[in-house]
């Protein structure tokens, strides 16, 4: 479930604002700010099966923006190719290489950091 919450949770953040008002709201506070969904219902004053089922349609909202954009399938991809330069740098040894090492580390961690 953690991980759903936090697979759920990044997808909101690149694809929130696609969402409708209601399905974006309920997202957030249910993998975000970790409501129930009885306690959705009553915030919004709505029944909890209708917070159910919009929480569906906006999980499998965001689901459908993440197979056509893939904004989180790249991202990974990125953090994964700039964690290994920071691991082949690091095994650089000398001191005249040393400068140019930690130019090289600094460079992917800002490609890390950017997702």
């Amino acid at each position: 479930m953690l991980e759903k919450k936090f697979i759920f949770s990044v997808l909101y953040d690149y694809y929130g604002d696609l969402l409708k008002e209601n399905q974006a709201n309920i997202i957030d506070l249910y993998y975000n700010q970790d409501c129930s969904l009885s306690e959705i219902a009553e915030d919004m004053n709505i029944s909890r099966q209708g917070v159910y089922d919009a929480l569906k349609r906006a999980e499998k909202s965001l689901i459908d923006y993440e197979e056509k954009i893939k904004l989180y399938e790249k991202y990974e991809k990125y953090s994964e190719a700039a964690e290994n330069i920071i691991k082949l740098v690091s095994s650089i040894e000398g001191e005249s290489n040393k400068t140019i090492a930690e130019k090289i580390k600094v460079e992917a961690a800002k490609i890390i950091n950017e997702g």
